[in-house]
Protein backbone atom coordinates (compact mmCIF):
# COMPACT_ATOMS: atom_id res chain seq x y z
CA UNK A 1 0.00 0.00 0.00
CA UNK A 2 1.87 3.17 -1.30
CA UNK A 3 0.47 6.28 0.82
CA UNK A 4 -1.23 9.11 -0.95
CA UNK A 5 1.66 11.19 -0.53
CA UNK A 6 3.70 8.88 -2.64
CA UNK A 7 1.22 8.33 -5.80
CA UNK A 8 0.52 11.92 -5.80
CA UNK A 9 4.14 12.89 -5.92
CA UNK A 10 4.75 10.08 -8.75
CA UNK A 11 1.72 10.01 -10.67
CA UNK A 12 2.41 10.97 -14.22
CA UNK A 13 6.10 9.47 -14.36
CA UNK A 14 6.02 5.95 -14.76
CA UNK A 15 9.71 5.11 -14.35
CA UNK A 16 9.56 7.16 -10.76
CA UNK A 17 5.72 4.79 -9.94
CA UNK A 18 7.92 1.55 -10.81
CA UNK A 19 10.84 2.32 -8.48
CA UNK A 20 8.52 3.08 -5.21
CA UNK A 21 5.89 -0.47 -6.82
CA UNK A 22 8.96 -2.45 -7.51
CA UNK A 23 10.77 -1.62 -3.72
CA UNK A 24 8.70 -3.87 -2.05
CA UNK A 25 9.52 -6.84 -4.62
CA UNK A 26 13.00 -6.24 -4.21
CA UNK A 27 13.17 -6.07 -0.62
CA UNK A 28 10.95 -9.46 -0.79
CA UNK A 29 14.01 -10.94 -2.57
CA UNK A 30 16.17 -9.90 0.01
CA UNK A 31 14.66 -10.87 3.00
CA UNK A 32 14.71 -14.51 1.02
CA UNK A 33 18.16 -14.50 -0.26
CA UNK A 34 16.94 -14.34 -3.68
CA UNK A 35 17.95 -11.03 -5.01
CA UNK A 36 20.11 -11.08 -8.24
CA UNK A 37 22.96 -8.86 -9.16
CA UNK A 38 20.90 -7.05 -11.69
CA UNK A 39 17.99 -6.19 -9.38
CA UNK A 40 20.89 -4.70 -7.29
CA UNK A 41 21.80 -2.40 -10.24
CA UNK A 42 18.46 -1.62 -11.21
CA UNK A 43 17.50 -0.37 -7.81
CA UNK A 44 20.32 1.87 -7.13
CA UNK A 45 19.81 3.26 -11.01
CA UNK A 46 16.65 4.26 -10.16
CA UNK A 47 17.49 5.73 -6.87
CA UNK A 48 20.29 7.60 -8.28
CA UNK A 49 18.33 9.20 -10.76
CA UNK A 50 15.20 9.83 -7.57
CA UNK A 51 18.26 11.66 -5.67
CA UNK A 52 18.97 13.70 -8.55
CA UNK A 53 15.87 15.10 -9.78
CA UNK A 54 14.73 16.13 -6.11
CA UNK A 55 18.06 17.30 -5.17
CA UNK A 56 18.30 19.29 -8.46
CA UNK A 57 22.05 18.08 -8.89
CA UNK A 58 23.58 15.85 -11.27
CA UNK A 59 26.44 13.55 -10.59
CA UNK A 60 28.19 14.36 -13.12
CA UNK A 61 28.59 17.87 -11.90
CA UNK A 62 31.55 17.53 -9.73
CA UNK A 63 34.75 15.47 -10.12
CA UNK A 64 34.03 12.26 -8.23
CA UNK A 65 31.10 10.18 -6.28
CA UNK A 66 32.39 11.58 -2.61
CA UNK A 67 32.30 15.18 -3.52
CA UNK A 68 28.91 14.54 -4.63
CA UNK A 69 27.52 13.00 -1.63
CA UNK A 70 29.18 15.92 0.29
CA UNK A 71 26.20 18.29 -0.56
CA UNK A 72 23.67 18.88 2.06
CA UNK A 73 20.93 18.98 -0.66
CA UNK A 74 22.06 15.45 -1.73
CA UNK A 75 22.01 14.39 1.69
CA UNK A 76 18.52 15.41 2.47
CA UNK A 77 17.15 14.19 -1.03
CA UNK A 78 18.74 10.65 -0.37
CA UNK A 79 16.99 10.47 2.71
CA UNK A 80 14.04 11.89 1.35
CA UNK A 81 14.03 8.89 -1.29
CA UNK A 82 14.79 6.48 1.10
CA UNK A 83 12.32 7.80 3.83
CA UNK A 84 9.44 7.37 1.20
CA UNK A 85 10.54 4.11 -0.15
CA UNK A 86 10.68 2.98 3.92
CA UNK A 87 7.01 4.05 4.70
CA UNK A 88 4.85 1.40 2.57
CA UNK A 89 6.93 -2.00 3.67
CA UNK A 90 6.17 -1.01 7.47
CA UNK A 91 2.60 -0.37 6.90
CA UNK A 92 2.10 -3.72 4.35
CA UNK A 93 3.68 -5.83 6.85
CA UNK A 94 1.86 -4.54 9.62
CA UNK A 95 -1.43 -4.82 7.91
CA UNK A 96 -0.24 -8.30 6.75
CA UNK A 97 0.20 -9.64 10.18
CA UNK A 98 -2.85 -7.63 11.86
CA UNK A 99 -5.45 -7.49 9.33
CA UNK A 100 -7.81 -9.49 10.76
CA UNK A 101 -7.81 -7.53 14.19
CA UNK A 102 -6.74 -3.83 12.80
CA UNK A 103 -8.11 -0.83 10.82
CA UNK A 104 -5.39 1.25 9.29
CA UNK A 105 -6.20 4.86 8.71
CA UNK A 106 -4.03 7.20 7.09
CA UNK A 107 -4.16 11.34 7.61
CA UNK A 108 -2.80 14.40 6.99
CA UNK A 109 -0.44 15.95 9.05
CA UNK A 110 -1.88 17.72 11.79
CA UNK A 111 -5.13 15.54 11.86
CA UNK A 112 -6.49 13.66 14.36
CA UNK A 113 -8.85 10.84 14.16
CA UNK A 114 -12.42 10.65 15.32
CA UNK A 115 -14.05 7.19 15.76
CA UNK A 116 -17.68 6.66 16.38
CA UNK A 117 -19.08 4.15 18.61
CA UNK A 118 -22.38 2.81 18.47
CA UNK A 119 -24.59 1.27 21.52
CA UNK A 120 -24.74 -2.44 20.96
CA UNK A 121 -28.16 -2.69 23.07
CA UNK A 122 -31.87 -1.71 20.43
CA UNK A 123 -35.08 0.24 21.51
CA UNK A 124 -37.28 -0.87 24.31
CA UNK A 125 -40.45 -2.29 22.61
CA UNK A 126 -43.79 -1.34 24.97
CA UNK A 127 -46.87 -2.99 24.91
CA UNK A 128 -50.11 -0.88 25.30
CA UNK A 129 -53.87 -0.79 25.09
CA UNK A 130 -55.35 -0.03 21.98
CA UNK A 131 -56.52 3.36 22.90
CA UNK A 132 -53.15 4.24 24.36
CA UNK A 133 -51.53 7.23 21.95
CA UNK A 134 -48.12 7.71 23.11
CA UNK A 135 -45.36 5.80 24.32
CA UNK A 136 -42.07 6.07 25.82
CA UNK A 137 -39.80 7.67 23.41
CA UNK A 138 -36.26 5.85 22.60
CA UNK A 139 -32.80 7.75 21.27
CA UNK A 140 -29.31 6.50 21.17
CA UNK A 141 -26.60 8.34 21.77
CA UNK A 142 -23.03 7.78 19.70
CA UNK A 143 -19.44 8.06 21.87
CA UNK A 144 -16.55 9.86 19.92
CA UNK A 145 -12.80 8.73 20.86
CA UNK A 146 -9.87 10.52 19.90
CA UNK A 147 -6.76 8.99 18.95
CA UNK A 148 -4.24 11.53 18.23
CA UNK A 149 -0.68 10.08 16.78
CA UNK A 150 2.74 10.68 17.96
CA UNK A 151 6.14 10.46 16.24
CA UNK A 152 8.38 7.32 16.81
CA UNK A 153 11.84 8.35 15.46
CA UNK A 154 15.02 6.13 14.62
CA UNK A 155 18.33 7.79 14.15
CA UNK A 156 20.20 5.71 11.93
CA UNK A 157 23.57 6.07 9.77
CA UNK A 158 24.68 5.25 6.20
CA UNK A 159 27.34 5.97 4.02
CA UNK A 160 26.15 7.67 1.09
CA UNK A 161 29.10 7.06 -0.87
CA UNK A 162 29.62 3.51 -0.62
CA UNK A 163 25.56 3.05 -1.80
CA UNK A 164 26.11 4.87 -4.22
CA UNK A 165 29.14 3.33 -5.88
CA UNK A 166 27.76 -0.06 -4.92
CA UNK A 167 30.22 -1.13 -2.25
CA UNK A 168 26.98 -1.18 -0.14
CA UNK A 169 23.82 -2.69 -0.68
CA UNK A 170 20.80 -0.47 -0.32
CA UNK A 171 18.64 -3.32 0.74
CA UNK A 172 20.70 -3.43 3.92
CA UNK A 173 19.85 -0.23 4.81
CA UNK A 174 16.59 -0.27 4.06
CA UNK A 175 15.94 -3.57 5.88
CA UNK A 176 17.05 -2.30 9.10
CA UNK A 177 15.17 0.83 8.68
CA UNK A 178 11.74 -1.06 7.65
CA UNK A 179 12.70 -3.92 10.42
CA UNK A 180 13.20 -1.21 13.24
CA UNK A 181 10.14 0.97 12.36
CA UNK A 182 7.72 -2.42 11.79
CA UNK A 183 8.45 -4.08 15.18
CA UNK A 184 7.64 -0.51 17.04
CA UNK A 185 4.09 -0.41 14.69
CA UNK A 186 3.66 -4.14 15.62
CA UNK A 187 4.64 -4.07 19.22
CA UNK A 188 2.16 -1.36 19.80
CA UNK A 189 -0.94 -3.41 17.38
CA UNK A 190 -0.51 -6.33 19.58
CA UNK A 191 -0.21 -5.32 22.98
CA UNK A 192 -2.99 -2.56 22.55
CA UNK A 193 -4.68 -5.76 21.64
CA UNK A 194 -3.64 -8.59 24.12
CA UNK A 195 -4.30 -5.75 27.15
CA UNK A 196 -8.35 -5.48 25.78
CA UNK A 197 -8.20 -9.48 25.43
CA UNK A 198 -7.01 -10.30 28.66
CA UNK A 199 -9.45 -7.44 30.53
CA UNK A 200 -12.79 -8.64 29.45
CA UNK A 201 -14.75 -10.51 32.32
CA UNK A 202 -14.45 -14.02 33.09
CA UNK A 203 -17.71 -14.75 34.73
CA UNK A 204 -21.23 -14.33 34.23
CA UNK A 205 -23.46 -13.25 31.00
CA UNK A 206 -20.96 -10.89 29.90
CA UNK A 207 -17.78 -13.51 29.66
CA UNK A 208 -15.91 -12.97 27.02
CA UNK A 209 -12.87 -14.80 28.32
CA UNK A 210 -12.32 -18.14 29.11
CA UNK A 211 -9.68 -19.95 30.76
CA UNK A 212 -9.17 -23.68 29.35
CA UNK A 213 -9.58 -25.32 26.41
CA UNK A 214 -12.69 -27.15 25.59
CA UNK A 215 -15.06 -28.16 22.83
CA UNK A 216 -17.93 -26.75 24.37
CA UNK A 217 -16.72 -23.59 25.50
CA UNK A 218 -14.97 -22.78 21.80
CA UNK A 219 -18.22 -23.25 20.46
CA UNK A 220 -20.67 -21.30 22.86
CA UNK A 221 -18.09 -18.10 23.05
CA UNK A 222 -18.27 -18.30 18.97
CA UNK A 223 -21.63 -18.91 19.08
CA UNK A 224 -22.17 -15.52 22.01
CA UNK A 225 -20.17 -13.08 19.44
CA UNK A 226 -21.55 -14.49 15.94
CA UNK A 227 -25.08 -13.49 17.87
CA UNK A 228 -23.60 -10.23 19.12
CA UNK A 229 -22.06 -9.14 15.88
CA UNK A 230 -24.16 -10.80 13.01
CA UNK A 231 -20.98 -11.68 11.53
CA UNK A 232 -19.39 -14.98 11.32
CA UNK A 233 -16.13 -15.27 13.87
CA UNK A 234 -12.50 -16.79 13.74
CA UNK A 235 -10.29 -18.43 15.90
CA UNK A 236 -7.39 -16.48 15.59
CA UNK A 237 -3.84 -17.67 17.22
CA UNK A 238 0.00 -18.46 16.61
CA UNK A 239 0.11 -22.16 14.72
CA UNK A 240 0.60 -23.76 18.15
CA UNK A 241 -2.16 -22.18 20.09
CA UNK A 242 -4.43 -23.01 17.28
CA UNK A 243 -2.92 -26.87 17.82
CA UNK A 244 -4.71 -27.43 20.63
CA UNK A 245 -8.11 -26.70 18.97
CA UNK A 246 -9.56 -30.58 18.41
CA UNK A 247 -13.13 -31.93 18.43
CA UNK A 248 -13.83 -33.88 20.92
CA UNK A 249 -15.22 -36.90 18.79
CA UNK A 250 -13.20 -40.21 18.70
CA UNK A 251 -14.23 -40.92 15.66
CA UNK A 252 -12.54 -38.15 13.63
CA UNK A 253 -9.39 -39.39 12.03
CA UNK A 254 -6.70 -37.39 10.19
CA UNK A 255 -4.47 -38.96 7.59
CA UNK A 256 -1.34 -37.48 6.51
CA UNK A 257 -3.28 -35.15 3.46
CA UNK A 258 -5.46 -33.57 6.13
CA UNK A 259 -5.42 -30.12 6.99
CA UNK A 260 -3.87 -30.75 10.99
CA UNK A 261 -0.78 -32.69 9.07
CA UNK A 262 0.11 -30.18 6.62
CA UNK A 263 -0.25 -26.47 8.42
CA UNK A 264 -0.13 -28.08 12.07
CA UNK A 265 -3.75 -26.75 13.07
CA UNK A 266 -7.32 -27.33 11.39
CA UNK A 267 -8.79 -25.26 8.68
CA UNK A 268 -12.22 -25.38 10.16
CA UNK A 269 -13.68 -26.44 13.40
CA UNK A 270 -17.56 -27.05 13.49
CA UNK A 271 -18.11 -23.89 10.79
CA UNK A 272 -15.48 -21.87 12.25
CA UNK A 273 -12.32 -20.85 10.13
CA UNK A 274 -9.17 -21.03 12.09
CA UNK A 275 -6.51 -18.40 10.89
CA UNK A 276 -3.18 -18.13 11.86
CA UNK A 277 -1.70 -15.05 13.58
CA UNK A 278 1.97 -14.95 12.16
CA UNK A 279 4.32 -15.16 14.99
CA UNK A 280 6.92 -12.17 15.02
CA UNK A 281 10.11 -11.89 16.99
CA UNK A 282 10.67 -10.01 20.28
CA UNK A 283 14.12 -8.13 19.68
CA UNK A 284 13.86 -6.40 23.16
CA UNK A 285 15.05 -9.86 23.87
CA UNK A 286 17.41 -12.48 22.16
CA UNK A 287 15.18 -15.64 20.19
CA UNK A 288 12.24 -14.22 22.26
CA UNK A 289 8.77 -14.09 20.54
CA UNK A 290 6.04 -11.70 21.01
CA UNK A 291 2.92 -13.04 20.48
CA UNK A 292 1.05 -15.41 22.89
CA UNK A 293 1.05 -18.75 22.26
CA UNK A 294 -1.41 -19.78 25.45
CA UNK A 295 -4.12 -17.52 23.75
CA UNK A 296 -6.95 -17.98 21.05
CA UNK A 297 -8.80 -14.72 20.01
CA UNK A 298 -12.30 -15.16 18.73
CA UNK A 299 -12.86 -12.42 16.54
CA UNK A 300 -14.83 -11.29 13.50
CA UNK A 301 -12.93 -9.92 11.05
CA UNK A 302 -15.33 -9.50 8.32
CA UNK A 303 -16.95 -6.96 10.41
CA UNK A 304 -17.18 -2.88 9.16
CA UNK A 305 -15.49 -2.05 13.02
CA UNK A 306 -12.44 -4.16 13.84
CA UNK A 307 -11.32 -4.08 17.29
CA UNK A 308 -7.96 -1.93 17.15
CA UNK A 309 -8.31 1.40 15.38
CA UNK A 310 -4.46 2.34 13.75
CA UNK A 311 -4.06 5.55 12.84
CA UNK A 312 -0.95 7.07 10.60
CA UNK A 313 -0.28 10.61 10.44
CA UNK A 314 1.29 12.31 7.10
CA UNK A 315 4.51 10.55 5.95
CA UNK A 316 7.75 9.87 6.95
CA UNK A 317 9.54 12.38 7.54
CA UNK A 318 13.52 12.58 7.37
CA UNK A 319 16.03 15.05 8.39
CA UNK A 320 20.05 14.90 8.35
CA UNK A 321 22.44 16.06 10.68
CA UNK A 322 26.08 17.86 10.49
CA UNK A 323 27.37 16.65 7.35
CA UNK A 324 30.15 13.75 7.54
CA UNK A 325 30.04 14.87 11.67
CA UNK A 326 32.19 11.61 12.22
CA UNK A 327 34.77 12.17 9.60
CA UNK A 328 34.55 8.92 7.99
CA UNK A 329 32.12 9.49 5.26
CA UNK A 330 28.83 8.60 7.08
CA UNK A 331 26.00 10.87 6.93
CA UNK A 332 23.13 10.47 10.12
CA UNK A 333 19.42 10.69 9.71
CA UNK A 334 16.74 10.96 11.59
CA UNK A 335 13.19 8.89 9.89
CA UNK A 336 10.10 9.89 11.72
CA UNK A 337 6.67 8.04 11.03
CA UNK A 338 3.54 9.19 13.76
CA UNK A 339 0.86 6.73 14.65
CA UNK A 340 -1.71 6.15 17.06
CA UNK A 341 -3.38 3.21 18.34
CA UNK A 342 -6.36 1.66 20.35
CA UNK A 343 -9.26 -0.03 20.72
CA UNK A 344 -12.13 1.94 19.72
CA UNK A 345 -14.87 -0.25 18.38
CA UNK A 346 -18.67 -0.91 19.12
CA UNK A 347 -17.69 -4.62 18.22
CA UNK A 348 -16.87 -7.73 20.92
CA UNK A 349 -14.23 -10.17 20.42
CA UNK A 350 -13.32 -12.97 23.31
CA UNK A 351 -10.38 -14.88 23.96
CA UNK A 352 -9.70 -18.57 25.37
CA UNK A 353 -6.33 -18.82 27.72
CA UNK A 354 -4.79 -21.97 26.99
CA UNK A 355 -2.38 -22.15 30.38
Amino acid sequence: MLTNAVMNFTKGNVERELFYAKSAEYMDHYAKGTVQPVMHEDMLRMFAKEVELISGMKMDAVPDMAMYTNFRQVQEAAFAVLSMVVQPLVVNAAIKSFGPIAEFKNGAFGDSFSFNISPRDLFVVTKGARSQRSYDIERQYKTTKTIVPEFNTITVGVSLYEILVGTQTLAEYISKAALSLNAALSYDIYDTFSTAMNALATSGDSALKVSGYTQDSAIQLAQKIQAWTSTKPIFLGTTLALSKILPTNANYRMDLGSDYVKLGHLRDFNGFACVELEQIADYTTEFATKIADDEIYVISPSGSDKLVKVCMEGSMLADVGGSFDTANLMTTGNLRLAWGVGVITGGIGGMIKLA
